[in-house]
């Protein structure tokens, strides 16, 4: 089937099932068990991006800007608590519409979820981000850590919460898509290294993921590990960070995030592993706020907490890519440093439908390494029209 068909097809398959829900959830207002047109929402994002970019000469191009604009995102999802115990959710989404990286009609989240009031065990079915970093963005751009380790899957998650906010899971999936995600996040050249994906196999993929929070609503520990099968070596990853807001200035929350290989393969074209890390370090301001109950960035859920909870915001946002010596040994770019600062404004909200209407703008700038003492940048403005429903 050709793409635009198939594309075409998606998004009429799209439109008809939200209709349908739509219609349903009308229809048993009346008709339906008592209480039942509370137990499906029906949620949404729509956010069209105008961007500008001052390129400088990286991997060999020469400086340049370029402006684009796009509807960078487009969601749309149903939630349902069929019971207290039982409850699923789905989401579509369309990313970059407009440009060469648009992409079709996709099932980003399709989960069933099995959990009881105070019952500390709970399990996770479905395709997700796995719980693999928390990857908290007050910004329009994605943080770095994102952007190389965002780990999203079809997989199961069993877990238990104690006291002291704790949440500890384990899930198991199949394949190497941590792996494949870092090779695609732009933060290191691919002309001179490659990698050989996994022989395909079971569900031998593990994350093991522990959240602390000893002062409730003011600091949050979380740290995971992540194993894939490699060719040769297993790759494995670590993960730490903290979520803090200060006592006495509960509109400052600072945000950290480190991952850190610890073991990998061996790329095609290198001779040795290479064992890269990321830090990324946010301070955000907020003006006024509203009580947010889950942190984080990668879930869809996530995402619409920081539009509808924090009203207005300016953050800043340090990022750092160690690459282990990739740039200087095999003669390739890898990014350095990022640096980024930004607002969003929430324009209009809407207290009882949580209808929000929001704009954001961000400045960013990037230092590459390119070869021993060689270092360039690229800089950009990124500003966003959203609404969240």
């Amino acid at each position: 089937m050709p793409e635009r068909v198939r594309t075409a097809v998606n998004v009429f398959v799209f439109i008809v099932f939200f209709s349908v829900v739509a219609v349903a959830s009308e229809g048993t207002k009346e008709t339906g068990p008592p209480g039942w047109t509370e137990r499906v929402r029906l949620r949404g994002t729509i956010e069209g991006d105008y961007i500008w970019a001052q390129r400088g000469d990286v991997a060999g191009e020469a400086q340049d800007s370029a402006s684009y604009l796009s509807m960078s995102t487009v969601e749309i999802g149903t939630e349902v608590d069929f019971t207290d115990v039982v409850k699923a959710s789905l989401v579509f989404m369309a990313e970059e519409l407009g440009t060469d990286d648009e992409t079709g009609v996709t099932v980003d989240e399709a989960l069933m979820t099995l959990q009881g009031g105070d019952f500390p065990l709970y399990l996770i079915f479905g395709k997700r981000t796995q719980p693999f970093g928390v990857f908290e963005n007050h910004l329009v751009s994605d943080p770095m850590t994102q952007d190389a380790y965002e780990t999203k899957r079809v997989g199961v998650t069993a877990g238990i919460r104690g006291p002291a906010g704790m949440d500890l899971s384990a899930t198991l999936y199949r394949g190497d898509e941590m792996m494949s995600h870092l090779f695609e996040s732009g933060l290191f050249s691919s002309d001179r290294i490659s990698r050989t994906p996994a022989e395909p196999g079971g569900a031998g993929s593990y994350i093991v993921s522990l959240t602390l929070s000893p002062a409730e609503g003011h600091l949050t520990f979380f740290g995971s590990y992540v194993s894939e099968p490699g060719n040769g070596n297993r790759n494995e990853t670590l993960n730490a960070g903290l979520n803090l807001v200060l006592p006495v200035l509960e509109s400052l929350r600072i945000d950290a995030e480190y991952m850190k290989a610890l073991s990998r393969e061996r790329y095609d074209g290198a001779g040795k592993e290479y064992r890269e890390g990321v830090l990324s370090v946010t301070a955000a301001y907020e003006f006024v706020l509203r009580r947010r109950e889950v942190i984080g960035g990668a879930l869809f859920a996530e995402r619409r907490a920081h539009v509808v909870s924090e009203p207005l915001e300016v953050a800043i946002r340090y990022e750092y890519f160690d690459d282990d010596g990739m740039a200087g040994e095999l003669g390739m770019w890898t990014v350095d440093n990022r640096c980024s600062a930004g607002a969003r404004y929430s324009f209009y909200h809407d207290d009882e439908s949580e209808l929000t209407a929001y704009v954001a703008a961000e400045y960013t700038i990037t230092t590459y390494r390119k070869a021993p003492g060689s270092i360039d940048k690229n800089s950009g403005v990124s500003t966003r029209l959203g609404l969240s429903f």
